[in-house]
């Protein structure tokens, strides 16, 4: 048994000295004829579109583009600003509640009885025309006509002098009250940008909290509202909270 064994070792180690030879001829280089060049073709990459990459300029009268404000508007979050633009698209509360085969007649009776089906009017605003809705400016809390119970129930001053989030529609854009816009117009808005919204409206790339518009296409514009008077808040507004001062004072008057 051992000088079998024998014989099988010095086998084995004739045999890994017989393929470390033959693997030391494999790796002395290709042939000549075989030998790797440089490639003579040339690769044609496509151009970078720059332009992409580059912000409007802005109108030079302090107002903003929608672009501007979306690639560098953390620093205006919680100020009041202008923006120009065209609306890309705009809320319509027909086309939201509408159910299959339900007439525009059917429609219009609907919100009539019932305007709380619809949500608060609300618009987006691009650059141009083309803009999609994903990277326009989302123009949020835009006033509500007022319903039909409101126009019934509501005091004349309420009427004449309607709260922010209030409106009287018309159509004579002159009469108007409520903003007047369609998909197109070309409008210049002023608010308070803003993450979100009274109304829970939320965007990470910001929003507009609406203030007042100017239409050029329809040639409207917003009326001003009417300061309340004096030491009064203002009309449709929550009743002004007192200081932890005032309630402290309150305190001690009554003790």
């Amino acid at each position: 048994m051992p000088h079998r064994q024998g014989v099988r070792i010095a086998l084995s180690m004739a045999l890994s000295v017989t393929g470390l030879a033959g693997c030391s001829k494999s790796f002395s280089g290709p042939p000549e004829d075989q030998e790797v060049k440089k490639s003579t073709i040339k690769v044609d990459l496509p151009k970078v579109d720059t332009g992409a990459f580059t912000l409007p300029s802005a109108p030079g009268d302090g107002s903003h583009t929608v672009r501007e404000l979306r690639v560098k508007g953390k620093k205006l979050v919680d100020t009041e600003i202008t923006v120009k633009g065209v609306v890309t698209w705009a809320y319509d509360c027909a086309t939201d509640i509408r159910k299959p085969n339900q007439t525009d007649a059917e429609v219009a009776k609907e919100i009539e009885e019932d305007q709380t089906k619809c949500q608060r009017p609300k618009f987006y605003v691009g650059d141009d025309a083309n803009t999609p809705p994903e990277k326009s400016l989302w123009i949020v809390d835009v006033p509500r006509p007022f319903t039909k119970l409101e126009m019934k129930n509501g005091g004349k001053e309420e009427l004449k002098n309607p709260p922010p989030d209030r409106c009287i529609s018309s159509t004579d854009p002159k009469k108007a009250t409520c903003p007047v816009y369609k998909v197109g117009d070309k409008v210049t808005l002023t608010g308070k940008f803003a993450l979100s919204s009274s109304h829970s409206e939320r965007n990470s790339d910001g929003l507009l909290v609406y203030k007042k518009m100017v239409n050029e296409t329809q040639s409207y514009t917003s009326p001003e509202p009417t300061p309340p008077p004096a030491g009064k808040p203002a009309t449709g507004g929550p009743p002004a909270k007192p200081s932890p001062e005032d309630i402290v004072n309150h305190k001690k008057k009554a003790g």
